[in-house]
């Protein structure tokens, strides 16, 4: 999951944008790709421009196999979750627009337990289902709920909390990864962040590079977290009770630019957003300065082996780096693709014991959740 407080702020941003384009110095092009061992290769989808409605989605969040091997996933626009069959059959939705017991506004995150059961989150609180998706409780915060990230076997579930607090001159947020076991406040905190957005007229992406957390939980309760940066590449493991039990970094990460073709896409994918969330309505007249640089990591999961995923953002498309629990690399896999691999900078990749799932976050097309299996590389 990649989260970065100033999203939320960019959100009001109208959709009247200038990229500001910078090149490519010599000393900092992507490095030479790793040796790829094993590749994603997309088998299936699901998801329609035009035909049944359950097919029809409109902003599909985290996706996930159910411990029997059912599809996933919450549909941010529709306000409801979705479960299908491993053949990407319509089985039913869960949930409504709605303020009453195991209806969402806006929901963000789905995450099973072991014995079936289920978390659901949107902004204003977490839902359990059971195994039959029929509604149990609900925990909520007097503040924003955390955003969900993996529901614990043991109880409980990871998250990251985002707390606003208004400033002279801007806002401060604070972002909190920690565990929760059923209070408001978080029983373990194992990482937090905490930055001012200043109110300007131009919106620099660049400016939050500090404040973006690339994380991930396994269900037994190992966190992982990497604050990316631009030139640093490290990251942390942490036991549930926040003893550090990993630490990986590779010093031989240097800065690498981002290509124009790349800043076009980028700018793009960021113009259908503000176009989406506002219905191409009318704003103040503001621009967005792009980062120029990419970032270290990209996402991270860790599948059904217990093996890291850590996505590698020097490269374009969308290359992964894969360690055991010992930070040793097993071995690099990407995404299997015969187009331009900029078209795949804005997917989002997840995997678990059943599978591996696809997202193109990019509301320039419409949305599907594609189905990926991993195949040794020739």
């Amino acid at each position: 999951m990649r989260y970065c407080s100033n999203t939320s702020a960019g959100i009001l941003i109208t959709i009247s944008i200038i990229m500001i384009l910078i090149g490519c110095g010599p000393d900092e092009t992507p490095p030479e790709l790793p040796l790829i061992e094993y590749k994603l290769v997309i088998t299936d989808s699901i998801g329609v421009e035009i035909g049944d409605d359950e097919y029809i989605l409109g902003w599909p969040l985290s996706p996930t196999h159910s411990p029997e091997g059912n599809i996933a996933f919450v549909d941010k626009m529709k306000h409801a979750a979705f479960m299908f069959t491993p053949d990407g059959e319509f089985i039913r939705s869960i949930g409504r627009e709605g303020e009453g017991p195991g209806e969402f506004h806006y929901p963000w995150a789905l995450s099973f337990f072991s014995d079936g059961s289920m978390l659901i989150s949107d902004p204003y609180a977490i839902t359990l289902f059971d195994s039959n998706c029929e509604y149990q409780n609900e925990m909520t915060w007097t503040s924003s709920a955390p955003s969900l990230i993996t529901a614990l076997d043991s109880g409980g579930f990871i998250g990251l909390k985002t707390e606003y607090i208004p400033s002279e001159n801007g806002i401060i947020t604070i972002l909190t990864l920690a565990h929760w076991d059923g209070n408001e406040e978080p029983s373990v905190e194992y990482f937090s962040i905490e930055s001012e957005w200043i109110i300007e007229q131009v919106f620099d992406k660049s400016k939050c590079r500090d404040e973006d957390l690339i994380c991930c939980a396994s269900r037994n309760g190992r966190v992982f977290y990497s604050q990316s940066s631009i030139d640093e590449f490290v990251i942390h493991g942490c036991e549930l009770d926040g003893t550090p039990f990993l630490h990986i970094e590779d010093e031989s990460v240097y800065r690498v630019r981002k290509s124009e073709d790349e800043l076009r896409t980028e700018m793009d994918d960021y113009v259908s957003f503000i176009n989406m969330i506002t219905g191409n309505a009318p704003g103040a007249n503001t621009d967005v300065k792009l980062d120029p640089y990419k970032r270290t990591v990209l996402g991270m999961f860790i599948d059904g082996e217990e093996r890291l995923w850590v996505r590698l953002g020097c490269y374009p498309g969308v290359v992964f780096r894969v360690y055991d629990m010992s930070g040793e690399i097993l071995f690099h896999s990407m995404v299997e693709y015969n187009g331009n691999p900029v078209d795949l900078n804005s997917w989002e990749i997840t995997g678990d014991e059943h599978g591996f799932f696809g997202i193109n976050t990019s509301h320039a097309y419409w949305q599907r959740i594609y189905m990926l299996t991993l195949t040794e590389a020739e």
